[in-house]
């Protein structure tokens, strides 16, 4: 247990200290310095002393140590300092939303997605969305990254992950993801694939955000060693485009593939391996939010 030494009796019996003194021991606590805090706060050396000095008094603890060496956070100064400034970031975060969503229609729904997700699986089905839900307009962005929802201009995200999202956000799983291995059928003619080991006469093309890929797909089919590596693809859209003009053999969610399989421009050799990653695909959006009109309508769609 921790034990916090009293400078004197502590001012406040209830509610806060004051804000403007929390601020200032918030940003001295960030840079350890009195200089660069009132920099950050526009204001002078002599006030953020001050403010911090009246924090020290009214909770009746030392929050810093004050030497030639310049400041140092005490103990209790230390175990202060992180609630209070993700206090303040959440603060300043739900103050960009709330502003950004009072100037947004209440029938606009921005959402964001991987980019083939948003190609292969969303952009079929989105005339069915606006057909259901006539009066909400979609914006749609696609972004290969965490999307940061308290400050970028989104209000619903869908994105592959764990499933360990950051403490602010609702996330619902939707669905996980099945790897297949596709090739044309104008390569498979001339490298014919009939077990796992002939895989490892065919150039493999890689998905440069999954390279851990044909390492799953390898160890599932018991194989040792490794194939002779391809070209590289930012996105799921590009390796299929690739497989399906002979470039080599591609890894890919089932579900990105389903048109080219049906119409017999990919083919899938080797059926019985199939690979579920163990991640999945998201619904996300800030806690809170999920109970809003727009966003509720595009939940209950995707879970139609």
């Amino acid at each position: 247990m921790m034990s916090f030494s009293h400078t004197e009796p502590a001012r406040i019996t209830g509610g806060l200290p004051s804000l403007n003194a929390l601020r200032a021991f918030v940003a001295a606590g960030r840079h350890l310095s009195f200089t660069r805090a009132a920099e950050e706060l526009h204001v002078t050396q002599g006030a953020v002393s001050r403010l911090v000095k009246q924090l020290e008094e009214d909770l009746g603890v030392g929050l810093f140590r004050r030497g030639p060496r310049g400041l140092e956070l005490t103990e209790a100064g230390a175990a202060y300092l992180p609630p209070l400034a993700e206090a303040f970031e959440r603060m300043q975060a739900a103050t960009k939303l709330i502003a950004r969503h009072g100037k947004r229609p209440a029938n606009r729904l921005a959402i964001t997605m991987l980019p083939t997700f948003a190609m292969r699986w969303f952009m079929p089905r989105l005339a069915d969305f606006h057909q259901l839900n006539p009066e909400i307009a979609v914006d749609v962005t696609s972004a290969d990254r965490p999307v940061d929802f308290a400050s970028e201009p989104v209000d619903v995200g869908i994105q592959y992950g764990s499933g360990q999202w950051p403490a602010d956000l609702h996330a619902e799983f939707l669905f996980a993801e099945t790897v297949i291995l596709v090739a044309s059928p104008a390569l498979l003619k001339s490298k014919p694939l009939h077990k796992p080991d002939d895989v490892k006469r065919h150039t493999l093309l890689t998905h440069s955000t999954r390279p851990e890929a044909w390492a799953e797909w390898f160890a599932a089919a018991g194989l040792k060693g490794n194939a002779s590596r391809g070209p590289a693809f930012e996105h799921f859209f590009m390796s299929i485009e690739a497989a399906v003009n002979g470039l080599g053999l591609a890894l890919v969610p089932d579900f990105f593939v389903t048109q080219e399989l049906r119409e017999g421009r990919l083919v899938e050799p080797l059926p019985q391996l199939r690979v579920q990653r163990p991640g999945g695909y998201y619904l996300l959006c800030l806690k809170g939010r999920d109970r809003e009109p727009a966003i509720r309508a595009f939940r209950n769609w995707l879970f139609s």
